[in-house]
């Protein structure tokens, strides 16, 4: 069984959160000395964005595949206010690509549009159960708003880790905060930890398997050598 990352602390990497999708990236600080809650402008690969630094305390797992991103400023007024028209056009870029999608009958699930600050390209990510040919909704996108836009097919995780949310525990989705990579998650580490099988107890917001079932497969069998059985539910 491949080895699941355990979560370091690194002095150098905090949490931004992208709102209002509550996406968070792992980024550097560089040479800026920033608190909770400051609103920065990051760098990603997909361009420059205005977030909130979150989570200082807990630990940040460093990405062996997926770079950091960079924290490069402290957000100004102006740049407050761009990111906020931002969000309103990205809204409505969602809502006109639903609608336009229904009009092509293509099967096609948008799950988010993101804008950054230099306004292009516009940033829509989707989820389909098969392959779309979605060159004509991409023509009817780049008339309308003049703009280069980018259109991004991803499964059901990747769609999970983008939208967000609350897990059964209470807390965020692991695949949208600590996570760098996933992991293959079977019914067999379930059974290995005396969990419920029930679908609806084990399965995650994507309709997939948990990921946090393979975080703690591993120290079961020493922690059941120790303790009983813990209860079913």
């Amino acid at each position: 069984m491949k080895e699941i990352p355990i979560p370091i602390l690194c002095e150098d990497l905090v949490r931004v959160v992208i709102v209002p999708e509550l996406q968070a990236v792992v980024c550097r600080t560089g040479s800026l000395i920033v608190r909770h809650d400051d609103e920065v402008i990051i760098e990603t690969g997909d361009g420059e964005f205005l977030g909130r630094v979150t989570r200082f305390t807990a630990p940040v797992v460093r990405p062996p595949r997926r770079r950091p991103g960079r924290i490069l400023r402290f957000a100004v007024a102006e740049e407050s206010r761009i990111d906020q028209e931002n969000q309103e056009q990205a809204l409505e870029i969602g809502q006109y690509v639903r609608r336009r999608a229904r009009e092509l009958d293509l099967e096609i699930r948008p799950i988010r549009v993101q804008i950054p600050l230099s306004g292009e390209p516009i940033l829509v990510f989707f989820t389909a159960e098969q392959r779309v040919d979605f060159r004509p909704l991409l023509r009817d996108l780049g008339h309308r708003y003049q703009k280069r836009v980018e259109m991004r097919a991803m499964g059901v995780r990747d769609g999970a880790r983008l939208t967000g949310g609350l897990g059964p525990c209470g807390h965020c989705l692991c695949c949208a905060t600590f996570m760098s990579r996933f992991h293959s998650v079977t019914v067999r580490m379930a059974k290995r930890q005396n969990l419920s099988l029930n679908p609806a107890k084990i399965s995650g917001m994507c309709g997939r398997l948990m990921c946090c079932l393979a975080h703690e497969v591993e120290q079961y069998p020493e922690l059941q050598k120790r303790k009983r059985k813990p209860p079913r539910e």
